[in-house]
């Protein structure tokens, strides 16, 4: 071989060997780390839109898809029983579609199923794939749910609706929890309605599993209800804000979104004791200006956002004129 040979020969060997040696050590921290956190709202079929729900409680129930029941789940004394998904209808006992249009609610929404009974439902979802961000605590899990029941409960003993989210490690074990609710009856006046409820929280290091479950309580379990149930996985803001702010003569009003949801556009109004005014936003930052003239009294700011997956959230915020 000749000397121009052997020197490529080498070269190559070198440039072999030094390969072969970076395969087996170990990258570094920043790259062999990087994963990509599941974006959007992790629940499936988190309005019980799917089957079509019942027009009213029937028996058997019409268990809503990809979720599982706890029977036989005893608490308080109460046999356990499925949650079911109910129509959004006329009836005065029920949720109407007006509550629905407001929230985003679509067709249907969970119920507890059997007077006389809790009622539930779970689902458990696989987060593992994200397992190498948990361990610098910067990671958060958004918990929100619209929680609540209608007129049917109101002489019955106190039904409520709960909903509560655990951070499994892999063998199963509990390694923490997030829970929204109760909501009562006396949370919600008496009235045939949902209210919104989130928290947040760090995702523990070995969580491998997220556990949603809805839990329907009280007498007559079919008077306490749920929709929108949303589980989010960010490192930035869970939970919306509204800011609100004079300039110039004008009311400027501005929100901060979540960022583990898509928020598709903002829907404000602007609201006094005479006239009202309404503007949207479908690009952020989410914003209106609205001059006063037309309004008088002290004003009520609601901003609508429409999230794509976990339909809307309502903020409010009272202000004065400008």
């Amino acid at each position: 071989m000749t000397a121009r040979g052997i020197a490529f020969a080498s070269s190559f060997g070198l440039v072999l060997a030094v390969a072969m040696v970076a395969a087996l050590l170990p990258l570094p921290a920043g790259n062999a780390a990087t994963t990509v956190l599941p974006s959007g709202n992790l629940v499936k079929n988190p309005g019980a839109e799917t089957p079509a729900g019942a027009p009213v409680q029937s028996n058997p129930p019409v268990f809503p898809a990809l979720w599982q029941s706890e029977e036989g789940l005893m608490a308080q004394g109460q046999p356990g029983k499925p949650a079911q998904s109910l129509r959004y209808g006329p009836h005065q006992f029920v949720l109407t579609p007006a509550l629905s249009a407001a929230i985003g609610g679509g067709r249907t929404f969970f119920s507890g199923g059997y007077a006389g009974h809790i009622s539930s439902a779970f689902q458990t979802i696989d987060v593992s794939g994200a397992a190498a961000d948990f361990g610098a605590g910067d990671v958060k899990a958004c918990f929100s749910a619209y929680l609540g029941g209608g007129l049917e409960g109101a002489a019955a003993q106190n039904p409520t609706a709960r909903a509560d989210l655990q951070f499994l490690a892999e063998d199963g074990s509990a390694l923490g929890q997030l829970g929204l609710g109760p909501v009562t009856k006396g949370h919600r006046k008496n009235a045939a309605t949902l209210l919104w409820r989130a928290s947040e929280r760090a995702v523990p290091e070995q969580t491998r599993q997220l556990r949603v479950s809805l839990t329907f309580t009280g007498f007559f379990a079919s008077g306490a209800f749920a929709d929108n149930v949303s589980v989010a996985l960010t490192k930035g803001r869970c939970i919306p804000q509204l800011a609100v702010r004079c300039q110039r003569g004008a009311l400027v009003a501005t929100v901060s979104p979540s960022d583990g949801l898509r928020t598709q556009r903002v829907r404000f109004q602007v609201r006094g004791a005479k006239g009202q005014k309404l503007a949207n936003d479908a690009r952020a930052p989410y914003t209106a200006r609205v001059p006063m003239s037309g309004l008088s009294g002290r004003l009520t700011v609601t901003a609508t956002l429409a999230q794509a997956g976990s339909g809307n959230v309502v903020l409010t915020k009272k202000s004065r004129r400008c």
